[in-house]
């Protein structure tokens, strides 16, 4: 009887001239009664010169806060911190790239967090991942990338978005570590699945180092969807091809709006930047 059944397998196989790569693997399984638990991950990912800092590690209150979401909500399996040097300059980021990529191919869906260029080092990631896969799209590795504070230089490097599902682009007009006094940019162009968001916390800018503060943490991985799902705090109205403001509360529920005037903000921040750079650079 199971010859029978795998003989009629093989058929059907030979006899379809066109199928796509999920039917392969699911009749892969069928065969060989391999099915496997999907597991998944939250990874967060410390910047330049932070790796000795707590607040990405399992005893940081950052690193609690959005432990203790991805357990209540049951979002993903594990959350744990990657360490790299730390070190400013490419060659280390490269390096740390290739090292976070063997991690998430240990996972068959991975949600990112990372802060600074730790968020640089996510997107080499993506782009090794990208290049080393064989799936593409169908199979897209990073479900989300919350990148905070990401030094953007969008000609140099961006992220490979076959493998990221979609990226958020968080940053704050009060980040004056951000942009290295104009050598790099806050927000993207129009890339799709990505998404510039400036934030607030308690109605203030943020500066960078509280961009992982435990506030944004206990519910970045809510937005979107969750909070769109619940209409809570108008994400409901959530657009992802079209830039906003997400304000974060220490005592209360972020709230979310269209910010159709982002990129005349940022050109004002950028001409401050350039005026600031006259006076002391």
């Amino acid at each position: 009887m199971q010859r029978f059944i795998l003989s009629g397998l093989n058929q059907v196989v030979i006899r379809s001239a066109k199928y796509t790569k999920s039917t392969f693997l699911f009749i892969v399984m069928l065969i060989t009664g391999s099915f496997v638990y999907t597991k998944s991950a939250c990874i967060i990912v410390h910047g330049t010169w932070a790796a000795n800092e707590t607040w990405y590690r399992p005893v940081g209150h950052f690193f609690q806060a959005v432990q203790s979401c991805a357990q209540e909500f049951n979002i993903v399996d594990e959350v744990l911190s990657f360490t790299w040097s730390g070190k400013l300059g490419y060659p280390e980021q490269i390096l740390a790239g290739k090292n976070l990529a063997n991690v998430i191919m240990r996972y068959d869906s991975v949600i990112l967090i990372a802060h600074s260029h730790g968020a640089t080092v996510g997107i080499i990631a993506s782009n090794i991942i990208s290049e080393s896969s064989p799936y593409g799209k169908d199979f897209p590795k990073i479900s989300k990338f919350y990148a905070l504070g990401l030094p953007v230089q969008e000609i140099t490097i961006k992220p490979s978005m076959d493998v990221v599902k979609r990226f958020y682009n968080l940053f704050s007009f009060g980040d004056l570590v951000q942009t290295v006094n104009g050598s790099y940019q806050r927000a993207f162009g129009q890339i799709a699945g990505v998404i510039n968001i400036s934030i607030q916390l308690d109605d203030l800018h943020p500066s960078h180092s509280q961009l992982h503060h435990p506030a944004i943490g206990k519910d970045l991985l809510k937005i979107d969807d969750y909070f769109g799902s619940k209409q809570i705090g108008r994400f409901q109205l959530f657009d992802v091809n079209a830039p906003g403001l997400v304000k974060f509360y220490q005592y209360k529920l972020p709230t979310y709006e269209a910010q159709h005037d982002q990129a005349t903000l940022i050109l004002r921040d950028e001409d401050n930047d350039t005026k600031k750079c006259v006076h002391s650079c």
